[in-house]
């Protein structure tokens, strides 16, 4: 990647990109475009069957998306006629498995981040015949797409499989806060209390931990402060060890490609390196002085949570996390005593953020080979809206009018520009009655330009601020990634995939392991640092890097 995330911000907003159709002659509309990218669906002029497409899709079970307005409207402009079966986030992973076992799928697949389309899949059944190639389909057919595939640099080569097939579609959501996901919160108030700055190394944060322990810094009369909390999903290691050596882990790390480093376009493991070894050095003289909740490298989320909000006054005094509600529910005041603590620098003066790779993480549209000639075409105009400007925010957002509304004066963006947009505020009950939107599933694009063009709070502090104070908060990272950072999403060779799956699980479970052992004090890293490192020949570390290093280089062919 070259510069990730803060190039996002340097991608042009694609405005007035509607509907571009194809001839009657094709889907028995009549639509007339001014131009790739632009067009404007006009109304049909013959009187044609709509084409009918079933559809399973990721949703709300409480509603009704074959009366869904959204629904209604897209019919009519592309004259179709959906069948949408819909799973929630809890049972579609193993509905949508035993539909595809089964044979029994329907002609177009539209998932969400519960049960996305991953690139092992993408090949494996596009192979087999199940998705159907969309090339052709989008040059053809998808002018919205291709468009965006123009604008956004790593949007097709993201989708395009190493046999040169498009088998399924993404959404862009270019999250800026979420691309930095190792970051570390710290409570002000007990700052002020113990007289003290947010530190901005290793060392002053560890003084700081010390002041946080055995005060009686929240009021209530117990010795119950905890200096630095963490859970499985929310690594406490991740954002120290960047003080030391890149690390992007900020959850517990299963089968993807982790602990992975990239110099002059070369994949290199950094759990084995020197500097990993002296930032679990720190991380364990952290634990040993008593300085670390006992269960932040074990527990769950919930736990977590427990540990963080005990009777709405604050226990924790820094806490890992993407945002702070993942501690402290948004229902209580006392995240608003959190602001994030930027990159520490090391003793060796590394200062690095964890941050993503670009590219694109999974997909979650595809057309199957359930689908005729005509179907396919009318599906892929589908995608195409739902891609545009205009299809990404009647989707997602509702409608104009209702559900939010142009920015007028005094309405602010993110960057504290006049905002485009600007959301009228709804009870999950209100939008949930309306039943007017999709949300966030299938493929629609917002760049982190269109993200922060919509109308926020500037009271960080409020609920409505509250995605200005996460933006705010990610500037103090962004700047310190990596210029090299392993992509996103690589398309692992098919005859490859099995054996890469069994070395990621069983080398990430191995690090995992022995990083909470030597923090732990169960393995000293004086005595058995050596033996850990020799053990990843065992694992076939090299074969594992070879194959990730294969698909970095064919992703940039």
């Amino acid at each position: 990647m070259k510069k990730p995330l803060a190039r996002f911000l340097g991608l042009l907003l694609i405005v007035s990109l509607v509907l571009a159709g194809c001839s009657s002659n094709e889907t028995g509309g009549n639509n007339e475009t001014n131009g790739e990218g632009t067009g404007t669906t006009q109304p049909n002029e013959e009187n044609t069957e709509p084409v009918k497409l079933s559809v399973f899709m990721a949703g709300d079970p409480e509603q009704d998306y074959n009366t869904n307005k959204f629904t209604q409207e897209v019919e009519e402009l592309l004259n179709i006629d959906l069948d949408i079966q819909v799973y929630s986030n809890e049972v579609i992973k193993d509905q949508r498995q035993l539909t595809l076992n089964s044979g029994d799928y329907p002609e177009v697949f539209m998932l969400t981040w519960s049960d996305p389309i991953f690139s092992a899949e993408q090949m494996r059944l596009g192979k087999q015949g199940v998705y159907i190639p969309l090339n052709d389909l989008i040059e053809e057919h998808a002018p919205n797409i291709k468009q965006r595939m123009k604008e956004i640099d790593y949007y097709k080569p993201g989708v395009t499989a190493p046999d040169g097939n498009i088998y399924a579609l993404p959404a862009i959501n270019e999250c800026y806060h979420c691309g930095f996901g190792s970051k570390m919160w710290i409570n002000t108030e007990w700052l002020e209390a113990v007289d003290m700055d947010v530190p901005t190394t290793t060392e002053e944060f560890r003084e700081v931990l010390r002041a946080f322990k055995n005060n009686d810094l929240n009021g209530n009369g117990q010795n119950d402060e905890v200096p630095l909390s963490g859970s499985k999903g929310n690594r406490l290691e991740s954002y120290l060890m960047n003080a030391f050596i890149f690390n992007n882990n900020p959850g517990e790390c299963n089968s993807g490609a982790c602990y992975m480093t990239v110099n002059d376009g070369q994949v290199d493991l950094t759990a084995n390196k020197p500097e990993f070894k002296a930032g679990l050095e720190y991380v364990a003289s952290l634990y040993k002085e008593g300085l670390i909740d006992l269960g932040a490298l074990s527990q769950d989320g919930e736990a977590y949570k427990q540990v963080a909000n005990r009777e709405g006054i604050a226990t924790v005094g820094v806490a890992p996390a993407l945002h702070p509600y993942v501690f402290i529910p948004p229902d209580n005041p006392v995240h608003q005593q959190y602001m994030p603590i930027p990159p520490l620098k090391g003793p060796n003066g590394v200062q690095l953020a964890g941050a993503g790779g670009s590219g694109i993480w999974a997909s979650y549209f595809a057309i199957t080979n359930k689908a005729t000639e005509e179907q396919q075409i009318a599906a892929i105009r589908l995608a195409d809206y739902m891609a545009s400007e205009e299809g990404t925010v009647r989707m997602t957002m509702g409608e104009e009018g209702v559900n939010w509304e142009r920015g007028a004066a005094g309405d602010l963006d993110m960057n504290g520009e006049p905002a485009q947009y600007k959301l009228i505020s709804k009870t999950p009950e209100e939008t949930r009655a309306l039943n007017n939107a999709w949300s966030e599933i299938g493929t629609f694009v917002k760049t982190a330009e269109h993200r922060a063009s919509w109308a926020v709070a500037q009271d960080i502090m409020s609920r409505e601020g509250y995605e200005l104070r996460l933006y705010q908060a990610t500037k103090l990272y962004d700047g310190r990634q990596p210029d090299e950072i392993l992509p996103s999403g690589l398309f692992i060779d098919p005859a490859e995939v099995d054996e890469f799956g069994l070395l990621a699980t069983d080398i990430n479970k191995y690090i995992g392991e022995n990083m909470i052992q030597f923090i732990t004090g169960n393995k000293k890293l004086d005595k058995d640092w050596d033996s850990y490192v020799a053990g990843f020949e065992k694992l076939k570390l090299n074969r594992y890097l070879e194959i990730i290093q294969t698909a970095m280089d064919n992703a940039a062919k």
